[in-house]
């Protein structure tokens, strides 16, 4: 799970709030405390993306992108696992009038696999608030009004303390929101996928990836029918989305069959 930022910890340096940026390529800065195991950029709200460690900072060389706005936000992963993560950091894109880039094959795999993992993934929500019904009925009624589609939810009640766990398909600025309203909120990024309710299919998926070397951070589901709904996360987001789109395949074929 990501957990909210503590500003000691990282921080995006560059680009500033509300700079314009008028060249076609561009690098990030960021600052994070000694020690972290590794940093990471999400621009857009896409995958996760490694930095590069180079002179005190973090770097993450940005190509390919188009005019308008963006948002950019930063994550570092602890010694003891835990993830911290910066708010989102709006910006600006002016290209020259007319101008147009050809995307290197390179380049266009990279924009190809980050639009087909935006379509196989899903937001989680975690927000922590005091357990009292008032409190938890504020939040309800914030989602309520903020037009939030909620995919599945499970709230738990710990003492003194309520999280309420949810999922959307998009984010569109509710952290914010929630976050205005005095609440604590990490989120993070996850696969749902449906497969068939039967023997030995979960076993499948942690099977294949495990084959490409990727190791789960998190796994639950329910199931309803002839269907188990499964929501996951990996340390390896990108790689695991040929293992997802290779069990869709698969269901969708079985699927045509019956």
């Amino acid at each position: 799970m990501t957990e909210p930022m503590n500003k000691t910890v990282v921080a995006i340096e560059y680009p500033r709030h509300d700079e314009t940026i008028t060249s076609d390529a561009y690098t990030f800065r960021i600052a994070a405390m000694p020690g972290v195991r590794s940093v990471e950029v999400s621009v857009n709200d896409g995958a996760w993306q490694p930095c590069r460690q180079a002179g005190g900072s973090w770097w993450y060389d940005w190509s390919g992108y188009g005019p308008g706005e963006h948002g950019v936000a930063s994550r570092v992963e602890l010694a003891d696992g835990q993830r911290l993560a910066t708010d989102h950091r709006f910006f600006k894109v002016e290209l020259a009038r007319g101008e147009r880039r050809t995307l290197s094959p390179r380049q266009a795999r990279q924009l190809a696999g980050r639009q087909e993992l935006s379509r196989q993934m899903a937001h989680k929500f975690v927000v922590v608030a005091p357990n009292r019904p008032a409190v938890v009925r504020r939040l309800t009624e914030l989602l309520s009004q903020e037009g939030a589609n909620i995919d599945s939810l499970l709230v738990e009640n710990l003492g003194d303390v309520a999280y309420f766990r949810f999922l959307l398909e998009k984010e569109n600025g509710l952290r914010g929101a929630i976050e205005s309203e005095g609440f604590q909120v990490a989120d993070d990024k996850v696969f749902r996928l449906d497969l068939p309710n039967r023997p030995g299919e979960v076993d499948r998926l942690t099977r294949k990836l495990t084959e490409k070397g990727i190791a789960l951070r998190y796994l639950y589901g329910t199931s309803h029918g002839e269907t188990t709904k499964v929501v996951f996360a990996v340390d390896r987001t990108e790689e695991a989305v040929g293992v997802v789109k290779e069990l869709d395949k698969r269901v969708a074929a079985e699927a045509a069959a019956a």
